[in-house]
C-alpha cells in the first residue's frame, strides 16, 4: 500500500502567481496531477496546501486536504505535514503540483517497481535527468521527519545506498518552474 502526498505550498516566487491554479489548457495546472493520480491505485491521497482553492478542488476528487499555515518554512513542512497526516502505508509517493505532463502509465511503473522491494527508494530519471514523484519506503519516515527549512527529500536519496531507478519519457520530468516555462510548455499539445 503506498500513500501519494501531493505537495501544492510553494509559494512560486519565480512565477509571481499562484502558479499552480493558473490555467494550462483550460484548467488550473494542478489539475493535471489530480487527474492522472486519481488513475492510479493508492491506498491514500493527500494534498498539502496553504491555498483555499487547492484544497477545494482535491475535495471533488475526494482527497485528503491537509492545509499548510507553515508553509513559508519551505518543502519539508510539506513533506511533514504528509506524512503526519498519512495512514499506516508501506510507502509515500510524493508529488509536486507543476507537472502537468504527468502520466498515470509512469506513475503505475514506478508504484510496480517499488513492490518488487519495499526497502528502496524508487526514482524517475530519463536519461541523466532525475525527478519527480518518487517513493519513500515506510523504513525512512524518521529521516523525512528531520527535515528542516526548504531540505527536500533529495537530502535523504543522498545519503542512501537503496536506490532503484525507473526509466520514464521526458515529458513526465517537464515541471513549470516560471513564466517562460509555463509560455513555452502550455502551447505543447498534451
Amino acid at each position: 500500500m503506498i500513500n501519494a502526498i501531493i505537495m501544492a505550498s510553494g509559494l512560486s516566487k519565480r512565477m509571481g502567481d499562484n502558479k499552480l491554479l493558473l490555467d494550462f489548457k483550460g484548467i488550473p495546472m494542478i489539475e493535471y496531477a489530480f487527474i492522472e493520480i486519481n488513475k492510479c491505485y493508492f491506498n491514500e491521497v493527500i494534498v498539502v496546501s496553504q491555498y483555499e482553492e487547492i484544497l477545494s478542488l482535491s475535495k471533488r476528487y475526494k482527497f485528503k486536504g491537509v492545509y499548510n499555515k507553515d508553509a513559508y518554512i519551505g518543502q519539508s513542512e510539506s513533506i511533514k505535514l504528509g506524512i503526519l497526516n498519512s495512514s499506516k502505508c508501506d510507502g509515500y509517493m510524493f508529488f509536486v503540483g507543476d507537472q502537468p505532463f504527468i502520466e498515470s502509465f509512469y506513475i503505475n511503473k514506478i508504484i510496480d517497481k517499488f513492490n518488487e522491494d519495499k526497502n528502496y527508494i524508487i526514482i524517475p530519471m530519463c536519461g541523466n535527468k532525475k525527478g519527480n514523484p518518487v517513493i519513500f519506503p515506510y523504513n525512512k519516515k524518521n529521516e523525512l521527519l528531520t527535515l528542516k527549512d526548504d531540505e527536500k527529500g533529495k537530502k535523504i536519496i543522498n545519503k542512501s545506498s537503496k536506490l532503484k531507478y525507473i526509466n520514464v519519457s521526458e515529458n513526465m520530468l517537464i515541471d513549470i518552474d516560471n513564466k517562460v516555462d509555463y509560455e513555452k510548455f502550455r502551447g505543447v499539445l498534451r
